[in-house]
Protein backbone atom coordinates (compact mmCIF):
# COMPACT_ATOMS: atom_id res chain seq x y z
CA UNK A 1 0.00 0.00 0.00
CA UNK A 2 1.74 3.38 -0.56
CA UNK A 3 1.40 6.24 1.57
CA UNK A 4 1.39 9.98 0.40
CA UNK A 5 2.39 12.92 2.78
CA UNK A 6 0.83 16.07 2.16
CA UNK A 7 1.93 19.32 3.60
CA UNK A 8 -0.31 21.90 2.26
CA UNK A 9 -2.17 25.20 3.84
CA UNK A 10 -5.37 23.82 5.76
CA UNK A 11 -7.72 25.82 3.48
CA UNK A 12 -6.57 23.02 0.43
CA UNK A 13 -7.30 19.86 2.35
CA UNK A 14 -10.49 19.37 2.09
CA UNK A 15 -10.17 20.15 -1.66
CA UNK A 16 -7.59 17.18 -1.94
CA UNK A 17 -9.75 15.02 0.17
CA UNK A 18 -12.29 15.43 -2.18
CA UNK A 19 -10.48 15.08 -5.52
CA UNK A 20 -8.60 11.80 -4.23
CA UNK A 21 -11.37 10.28 -2.36
CA UNK A 22 -11.65 7.97 -5.67
CA UNK A 23 -7.46 7.49 -5.76
CA UNK A 24 -6.66 6.46 -2.47
CA UNK A 25 -8.20 4.74 0.48
CA UNK A 26 -8.43 7.48 3.44
CA UNK A 27 -5.71 5.69 5.38
CA UNK A 28 -3.17 5.79 2.06
CA UNK A 29 -3.18 10.07 2.90
CA UNK A 30 -1.89 11.44 5.63
CA UNK A 31 -1.92 15.54 6.26
CA UNK A 32 0.94 16.59 7.86
CA UNK A 33 1.30 18.94 10.27
CA UNK A 34 4.48 21.15 11.57
CA UNK A 35 3.44 20.20 15.66
CA UNK A 36 2.57 16.83 14.60
CA UNK A 37 5.53 15.32 12.11
CA UNK A 38 7.54 13.82 14.94
CA UNK A 39 5.17 11.24 15.32
CA UNK A 40 5.51 10.22 11.43
CA UNK A 41 9.03 9.95 11.35
CA UNK A 42 8.84 6.24 11.12
CA UNK A 43 6.83 6.05 8.19
CA UNK A 44 7.68 5.94 4.91
CA UNK A 45 5.86 7.39 2.24
CA UNK A 46 5.89 6.67 -1.22
CA UNK A 47 5.09 10.38 -2.03
CA UNK A 48 5.59 13.49 -0.23
CA UNK A 49 4.31 16.81 -1.31
CA UNK A 50 5.15 19.97 0.43
CA UNK A 51 3.27 22.86 -0.59
CA UNK A 52 3.82 25.41 1.93
CA UNK A 53 6.46 26.84 4.20
CA UNK A 54 8.15 25.05 6.34
CA UNK A 55 9.65 26.64 9.83
CA UNK A 56 10.35 23.86 12.27
CA UNK A 57 11.37 20.06 11.80
CA UNK A 58 13.15 20.35 8.65
CA UNK A 59 15.70 17.89 9.70
CA UNK A 60 12.22 14.91 10.49
CA UNK A 61 10.80 16.29 7.23
CA UNK A 62 13.89 15.90 4.89
CA UNK A 63 14.99 12.58 6.44
CA UNK A 64 10.96 11.67 5.20
CA UNK A 65 11.64 13.23 2.17
CA UNK A 66 14.90 11.02 1.13
CA UNK A 67 12.70 7.83 1.83
CA UNK A 68 10.42 9.12 -0.61
CA UNK A 69 10.37 8.01 -3.89
CA UNK A 70 8.59 11.22 -4.66
CA UNK A 71 8.55 14.83 -4.05
CA UNK A 72 6.32 16.91 -5.34
CA UNK A 73 7.27 20.45 -4.17
CA UNK A 74 6.18 24.14 -4.35
CA UNK A 75 8.36 26.09 -6.17
CA UNK A 76 7.22 29.43 -5.55
CA UNK A 77 7.84 28.82 -2.08
CA UNK A 78 11.57 29.87 -1.94
CA UNK A 79 12.23 29.65 1.83
CA UNK A 80 11.86 26.10 1.12
CA UNK A 81 14.23 25.17 -1.27
CA UNK A 82 16.71 24.28 1.20
CA UNK A 83 15.11 21.19 1.23
CA UNK A 84 16.45 20.28 -1.78
CA UNK A 85 19.58 20.59 -0.99
CA UNK A 86 21.68 17.04 -1.83
CA UNK A 87 18.26 15.14 -2.32
CA UNK A 88 18.21 12.03 -5.06
CA UNK A 89 14.77 11.84 -5.38
CA UNK A 90 12.28 12.20 -8.28
CA UNK A 91 11.04 15.59 -8.28
CA UNK A 92 8.16 17.40 -9.68
CA UNK A 93 7.46 21.11 -8.99
CA UNK A 94 4.45 23.29 -9.32
CA UNK A 95 3.63 26.54 -9.48
CA UNK A 96 3.61 29.97 -10.93
CA UNK A 97 7.36 29.75 -11.82
CA UNK A 98 7.66 29.09 -15.51
CA UNK A 99 10.36 26.65 -14.72
CA UNK A 100 7.98 24.55 -13.03
CA UNK A 101 7.23 21.09 -13.57
CA UNK A 102 3.36 21.89 -13.32
CA UNK A 103 2.28 25.23 -13.97
CA UNK A 104 -1.02 27.09 -15.11
CA UNK A 105 -1.34 28.95 -18.62
CA UNK A 106 -4.05 30.31 -17.87
CA UNK A 107 -6.58 31.53 -15.12
CA UNK A 108 -10.56 32.20 -15.48
CA UNK A 109 -13.24 32.67 -13.23
CA UNK A 110 -14.26 29.27 -13.13
CA UNK A 111 -11.76 27.49 -14.76
CA UNK A 112 -7.77 27.17 -14.59
CA UNK A 113 -5.47 25.46 -17.71
CA UNK A 114 -2.62 23.20 -15.78
CA UNK A 115 0.01 22.32 -17.90
CA UNK A 116 2.56 19.59 -17.88
CA UNK A 117 5.80 21.05 -19.50
CA UNK A 118 7.84 18.06 -19.92
CA UNK A 119 7.93 14.64 -20.01
CA UNK A 120 7.48 12.49 -16.45
CA UNK A 121 7.25 8.84 -15.49
CA UNK A 122 4.08 7.89 -13.08
CA UNK A 123 4.37 4.99 -10.72
CA UNK A 124 3.12 2.40 -12.90
CA UNK A 125 5.57 3.17 -15.26
CA UNK A 126 3.70 4.98 -17.68
CA UNK A 127 5.32 7.70 -19.70
CA UNK A 128 3.35 11.63 -19.18
CA UNK A 129 3.36 13.83 -22.01
CA UNK A 130 3.26 17.39 -21.72
CA UNK A 131 -0.07 18.83 -21.90
CA UNK A 132 -2.85 20.88 -21.01
CA UNK A 133 -5.49 20.04 -18.24
CA UNK A 134 -8.90 21.87 -18.28
CA UNK A 135 -10.37 22.22 -14.67
CA UNK A 136 -13.13 23.90 -13.92
CA UNK A 137 -12.87 25.93 -10.29
CA UNK A 138 -15.44 26.94 -8.07
CA UNK A 139 -15.40 30.26 -5.38
CA UNK A 140 -12.69 30.10 -3.15
CA UNK A 141 -10.46 27.16 -4.61
CA UNK A 142 -7.07 27.92 -4.60
CA UNK A 143 -5.10 27.63 -7.70
CA UNK A 144 -2.23 25.99 -5.78
CA UNK A 145 -4.43 22.95 -4.53
CA UNK A 146 -5.49 22.42 -8.22
CA UNK A 147 -1.75 21.96 -9.29
CA UNK A 148 -1.40 19.99 -6.09
CA UNK A 149 -4.85 17.68 -6.50
CA UNK A 150 -3.36 17.14 -10.87
CA UNK A 151 0.13 16.80 -9.52
CA UNK A 152 -1.33 14.00 -7.92
CA UNK A 153 -3.65 12.21 -10.31
CA UNK A 154 -0.67 12.29 -12.98
CA UNK A 155 1.50 10.10 -10.69
CA UNK A 156 -1.08 7.69 -9.04
CA UNK A 157 -3.67 7.53 -12.34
Amino acid sequence: MSLVGIFTESKNENYLKKGLKNVFQQEQVFFLKEESIENLKNITFQTILIGKSISKNEQILRDLMKKAQYLIFNADILDNLYLLKDLSIQLITYGFNSKSTITTSSVEENKIMICLQRTIKNLQGKTIEPQEIKKEIFKNEDSYAVMELISLLLLYR
